[in-house]
């Protein structure tokens, strides 16, 4: 069987992990710290706080931008429900923008007239999707035009990079984002089993971020409730002294998993290239269709250089199969393919509560009814390639 996606583990990443199995620390250690650090490093962030997994960084980035009842956040129905339910989870009500066509991601345009028509939002989530980042310095300008909070859901594209007024750009550094957030599930671009991470640059997010992270508990005592230990000890400040100070979560990563982190964070680059010669190699192949129109591409965006976690291939209007015929074609091959994403909107949970309509989302819609997902990791060798290439090419035709 051939997934869409897997995780690449090599002797490093176990010798890694079994360092952390026989110290001291399995969780609240020191490689949760160096983890952290070595991320908000590579992306050119000041903070980085480590968490259970991409969901929670959701949720955490809301809560840290007090997004709560009544408040809207907008983001791209194309992508996993999370970067929808973190704003439900906060009591906000979730809205969404059709994609842009040349990028498949949330659409600026279509985010500025929900601005002019409606009550600016809360918080506007981008999603950089299948690894190709979003248009971050526009959502950026119309952050600042018109009052609303950022996060960039980078959950698909830690790796990946944009060029702006000739200056480059980490997906991650929150250069034009209040938040960033990843997520380091197995089919990801690095792992970490599960797990995950929010970015800023923002010293008084980070302390509310890390705060929320582990219960609410706040244990520097330069941070202190003033007076407030005196209804618990007349001593100042003893050292197991601590103080709940917001309703906060267990979402700590373990040192396990961030000494997993750390191993395979040593091989991003070239998990990378990988990726890109895979991507390169399949454009290659489908170029001749493309032009016949029988299949469409993934886009790679102008002045980007994405880190594509997934192949998303379109059936053009030439093409004599359905999309859920190829799909059942090549599951039978022995290749399991995806669709991403069914569109948030038109999952149960949101079409009893918010009633969104398909017709509002024609792109987004355009997209959903053609796309499937190829298998795309960096251990995929030539004859698995050859092997899922020559299927589709075969049933396409």
């Amino acid at each position: 069987m051939i997934p869409y996606g897997r995780q690449s583990i090599d002797e490093e990443d176990i010798a890694a992990v079994v360092e952390v199995l026989r110290s001291d620390w399995l969780t609240q250690g020191p490689k949760v710290k160096e983890f952290e650090e070595a991320l908000a490093s590579r992306c050119g962030a000041k903070h980085c706080v480590a968490v259970a997994n991409g969901t929670v960084a959701l949720h955490l980035a809301c809560l840290a931008l007090a997004v709560k009842e009544g408040d809207v956040g907008i983001t791209s129905p194309l992508s996993f429900v999370a970067s929808a339910n973190c704003i439900a989870y906060c009591g906000g009500k979730p809205e969404f923008a059709d994609i842009d066509r040349s990028r498949l991601c949330l659409s600026p345009d279509k985010v500025e007239e929900y601005c002019k028509t409606h009550k600016a939002p809360k918080v506007v989530i981008p999603v950089d999707f299948a690894g190709a980042p979003a248009d971050l310095p526009r959502f950026k300008e119309l952050s600042e035009k018109y009052g609303f909070q950022s996060v960039e859901d980078a959950a698909h594209a830690i790796g990946a990079r944009y060029t702006f007024e000739g200056r480059e750009y980490a997906c991650g550094s929150c250069a034009h984002t209040d938040l960033a957030i990843f997520s380091f599930h197995p089919v990801k671009t690095i792992t970490t089993g599960e797990g995950g991470a929010i970015l800023t640059n923002e010293d008084e997010l980070a302390v509310k971020l890390r705060r929320l992270a582990s219960h609410g508990v706040e244990k520097d005592s330069s941070k202190f409730v003033p007076g407030h230990s005196k209804i618990v000890t007349q001593h100042q400040f003893p050292a197991w002294y601590h103080e709940m100070q917001d309703l906060g979560f267990n979402a700590r990563i373990t040192d396990i998993q961030s000494a997993l982190g750390m191993s395979q964070l040593k091989r991003l680059d070239e998990f990378k290239s990988k990726r890109q010669q895979l991507v390169r190699k399949y454009n290659e192949a489908f170029d001749e269709l493309e032009r016949r129109e029988i299949v469409l591409r993934p886009p790679w965006p102008e002045n980007t250089d994405p880190c594509y976690h997934l192949y998303t291939l379109r059936l053009g209007a030439a093409c004599k199969i359905s999309r859920d015929d190829l799909f059942l074609a090549l599951r039978n091959r022995g290749i399991h393919c995806q669709v991403h994403y069914i569109p948030i909107y038109r999952q149960p949970y949101y079409v009893d509560r918010f009633g969104v309509m398909p017709e509002r989302f024609p792109e987004t819609e355009k997209y959903f009814a053609s796309c499937l997902s190829l298998p795309l990791f960096p251990d995929m060798d030539e004859t698995t390639f050859d092997y899922v290439i020559t299927a589709v090419l075969s049933l396409v035709q």
